[in-house]
């Protein structure tokens, strides 16, 4: 989990090549969906979007708010 935002019950992954790994994307997935079962929302962006346009990043962190 890289950002958390509790009272909004919102978690931000920004994930890394690694994630792209088809086993990475599995155990992804699952954990997505344990904390989604307990009442969260969870935005994946991709590292290079956070890097190289952190407005647009940061415009989708907004939309999930």
């Amino acid at each position: 989990m890289d950002f958390l935002a509790p009272s909004r019950r919102l978690i931000v992954e920004v994930d890394g090549a690694y994630h792209r790994r088809a086993a990475q994307r599995r155990a992804d997935a699952r954990r997505d969906r344990h904390v989604e079962r307990a009442g969260y929302h969870v935005v994946r962006l991709p590292a290079e979007l956070v890097l190289g346009n952190l407005q647009a990043a940061v415009a989708i962190v907004r939309a999930a708010l």
